[in-house]
């Protein structure tokens, strides 16, 4: 009878070298294979999770697991790299059996570190506003960089910014993607900043950037998309195209991006259209010009942009934009001159956004100048209505959320005005208007503090905004901060209203009673409506502020005489002078009562200040 052949296991060589005894048991060839599959597998997985959107922990915890999976195929290569030959001893097995739960319980501490929520941080935004890093920012969050100048011409500056501007705008219109508004990424425009700080600031992950050479009738635009979280490229592109064919142009990076970013981009125009809204060169150069000064506000840049807009219908009579511009831009020109009416400047808006609207039907700007026309009115609920459509077509419309909170706060819906403010800012932080409209809603919540603060961040980065300067400067005198309100509303005079210079001091000393009290309110109760804009009033505080300083110079009867006088008038404030805390002292009174229901509001404090006293 024949016994089996016992193979024995092979014996160390004398004077054998560490690396000889590694090849022979095969410890170098399973390493080298491992890390080629390794690699080859994480490549695949890289494509696979951006092809399906895949979750970026997916990716990381494969590469820990193949990271700890190492040293064990090393370690079982050490024992059965030679043909299995080599036994494993108890002491062994225990070794390895370490390294396995070793590993495992790294795989289990990474898996639950990085499913935890983060720590709660408090919000530069305000409550209820989560900062962001690049790192964390939502994918499909981006921001559009005003394209570079590279024509040589400083004139064609409007140009540039014009084509970025209106890509943003195409973006903005879909729904998955949450897209910086044009103030805030245009006011890094010509500073020397990396992108990832740049996307910081914005809380995005991806920025585009690029650049406009203009001459002739030829454009060259070259545009690349950046990951802020890497500061890889995703995508670039050079186009050099007639510039009949700007409007392609902008659609065709929209497009990319959204290809890129797996989302259908809902603002591309059909074939044979143009998400610029016309065919017409001239007529469109108008727009972008009169759409520049538009964001600037100011007397002079506003009726610039009138004519600007007015050229631009002239050249082509079905420029919807033309018309939803003029709309735009009379809804709120009353607020910056005295040189038109509220009712003239309010009609003429309504007319022109419905022609707009009549020529294209979605046209975002139309349906909010609308809705602040609507508001002005008192047709608060028209308005919201109005304002909802506007964000349902470009849903990252910040200004539309903006009018909207305005909208709510003059109703009386205090919060869900906050919730509107937030996510304007969380769109335009940068965007010293929604700056200032934030700070009023927070004033009317009571929070003095976060008010200031929100102001004071605005006043950064544009230290001349005078609504900022207002309302930063009342919130210090309801904080009895008087000295420090004395030269910010110093500051305001001077950049509004040169005629208020002795105003700032007046107020701070008359509250630190060291001033006669009666005689401030008496001359402020005696102010026309609107008077901030007229150079001569001596005032450079908005309706509503008059209202509120008069209750803290303790003349109730003055602000109230005040406050009904000014609801008689369209485009009045004292909507938002109902809603701050500081009228508690009044808010009971049959006349105050009566003045609510003129304004056709709500009174959001009337039930638990005056429960019992009725």
């Amino acid at each position: 009878m024949e016994h089996p052949a016992v193979t024995e296991a092979p014996t160390e060589r004398a004077g054998e070298s560490p690396w000889v005894k590694l090849r022979r048991r095969k410890v170098v060839q399973w390493g080298i294979v491992y890390a080629a599959g390794a690699w080859g597998l994480l490549q695949g997985l890289e494509y696979v999770s951006s092809t399906f959107d895949w979750p970026r922990q997916l990716q990381q915890f494969a590469t820990l697991a193949l990271l700890i999976g190492l040293p064990i195929v090393l370690v079982t290569a050490w024992y059965h790299g030679d043909q299995g030959r080599q036994k494993v001893s108890a002491a062994e097995l225990i070794i390895i059996t370490l390294l396995f739960l070793v590993g495992g319980g790294i795989f289990w501490r990474y898996d639950r570190a990085s499913l935890a929520p983060a720590p709660s941080t408090a919000s530069p935004e305000g409550p209820g506003v989560t900062p962001s890093t690049p790192s964390v920012a939502a994918a499909r969050s981006i921001a559009v960089l005003p394209f570079v100048n590279m024509s040589g011409d400083p004139g064609n500056e409007y140009f540039s910014d014009g084509i970025s501007e209106e890509i943003l705008n195409v973006l903005a219109g879909t729904p998955e993607l949450r897209v910086a508004a044009r103030t805030s990424s245009f006011s890094f425009k010509g500073k020397s900043m990396e992108v990832p700080e740049i996307a910081g600031e914005l809380k995005v992950r991806m920025v585009l950037e690029g650049s406009v050479r203009k001459q002739g009738d030829k454009v060259r635009i070259t545009a690349q998309l950046i990951d802020a979280q890497n500061g890889f490229h995703v995508w670039s592109q050079t186009y050099d195209r007639k510039l009949e064919d700007i409007f392609a142009i902008q659609d065709e990076i929209a497009r990319a991006i959204g290809d890129e970013l797996k989302v259908k981009i809902a603002g591309v125009a059909k074939p044979g259209q143009s998400s610029g809204g016309t065919q017409n060169l001239a007529a469109y150069d108008l727009y972008l010009r009169g759409m520049a000064l538009w964001h600037t506000r100011g007397e002079k840049e506003l009726w610039n942009a009138v004519d600007l807009f007015d050229q631009a219908a002239v050249a082509d009579p079905t420029f919807a934009q033309a018309y939803a511009g003029l709309a735009l831009t009379y809804t709120i020109l009353p607020s910056y001159s005295a040189r038109i009416s509220w009712a003239a400047a309010l009609a003429r808006s309504s007319d022109l956004a419905l022609r707009a609207l009549a020529l294209d039907p979605s046209v975002p700007e139309a349906y909010a100048a609308l809705a602040n026309n609507s508001m002005n009115d008192l047709h608060r609920a028209t308005a919201d209505a109005l304002l909802q459509r506007a964000i349902a077509i470009r849903p990252s419309f910040a200004t539309a959320h903006q009018w909207r909170g305005n909208a709510l706060l003059s109703g009386g819906d205090l919060t869900g005005s906050l919730e509107s403010m937030e996510r304007a800012t969380t769109l335009d932080p940068r965007s010293a208007v929604i700056g200032d409209n934030h700070a009023m809603t927070l004033l009317t919540l009571g929070r003095y503090k976060e008010a200031r603060e929100r102001c004071e961040r605005v006043l950064e980065f544009a230290p001349a905004f005078s609504g900022c300067l207002q309302y930063s400067g009342i919130a210090a005198l309801l904080l009895g901060d008087f000295a420090a309100a004395r030269p910010v509303l110093e500051r305001l005079a001077a950049v509004k209203n040169p005629s208020a210079s002795a105003q700032g001091r007046e107020l701070a000393e008359a509250l630190a009673g060291r001033a006669d009290r009666h005689d401030v309110a008496r001359r402020m109760a005696a102010l026309p409506f609107n008077s901030n804009v007229n150079a001569a009033s001596g005032n450079a505080l908005e309706d509503q502020m008059v209202a509120a300083v008069l209750m803290m110079l303790g003349e109730n009867a003055l602000a109230l005489d005040y406050m009904e006088r000014m609801a008689g008038n369209l485009g009045n404030t004292m909507d938002w002078a109902v809603m701050l805390p500081v009228m508690d002292p009044i808010r009971c009174e049959p006349r105050f009562v009566a003045l609510v229901k003129a304004l056709q509001t709500t009174d959001p404090y009337a039930a638990k200040v005056c429960a019992g006293k009725h």
